[in-house]
C-alpha cells in the first residue's frame, strides 16, 4: 500500500511531445529536498502497467538566482512518447508516492491519459457537471504498443 506524497499533472503541448516535457512549477517543491544541491537527477518511474522508465528530471537556474524550467530531458521522455504514441493534448499525470511498510521507500508513478471522443470527435462526457461546475470527462490510460490492443470484431478499441 502507498501513501501519496505529491501529483502534479498538465495538457502535453506539441514542443512537450516533440522534444522534452516542461513540468508546473509546483513541482519544486517536491523535488528540489531530493536533488542534493544538484540540478538533475535520474530517477525511475512506473506506469500501472508496471513498466518501469529512466527519467532525467532538470532545471536551470538563471543568473538572478531564480529556479526556472522544470523538465524532463529528451532521453527518457522520447522513450515514453515513442513506445506509448503519446501526442499533444494528452495529459501527464507524475507522482510520487511512500510505499508504507517499506521503510520509507518512495515510488515515482508517471501515466499518460487520453480523453475518450465519440465517433463525430467530440469529448465523451461522462458527467454535464460536478459539485463545482465543472465538467467530467472519460479519460483513458495510454497503453504501450507493447501490450497487446483489445478489439471488438476485428476493429481495434482505441488507436
Amino acid at each position: 500500500m502507498a501513501q501519496r506524497n505529491f501529483a502534479v499533472s498538465k495538457i502535453l503541448s506539441v514542443s512537450d511531445v516533440r522534444d522534452r516535457v516542461e513540468l508546473p512549477a509546483e513541482i519544486r517543491k517536491h523535488m528540489q529536498p531530493m536533488m542534493n544541491g544538484n540540478n538533475s537527477m535520474e530517477l525511475k518511474a512506473i506506469d500501472i502497467w508496471g513498466q518501469e522508465w529512466t527519467l532525467k528530471y532538470c532545471f536551470y537556474v538563471l543568473s538572478n538566482g531564480k529556479l526556472r524550467n522544470h523538465f524532463f530531458s529528451r532521453a527518457g521522455w522520447r522513450q515514453i512518447v515513442n513506445d506509448n504514441g503519446v501526442r499533444p493534448g494528452d495529459k501527464l499525470v507524475f507522482s510520487r508516492d511512500q510505499v508504507v511498510g517499506a521503510d520509507g521507500v518512495l515510488e515515482y508513478m508517471i501515466q499518460v491519459k487520453r480523453q475518450n471522443k465519440t465517433f463525430s470527435g467530440k469529448i465523451a462526457a461522462v458527467h454535464d457537471s460536478g459539485a463545482d461546475g465543472e465538467s467530467f470527462y472519460e479519460e483513458e490510460v495510454i497503453k504501450p504498443k507493447s501490450q497487446p490492443r483489445m478489439t471488438f470484431q476485428g476493429y481495434a478499441m482505441w488507436n
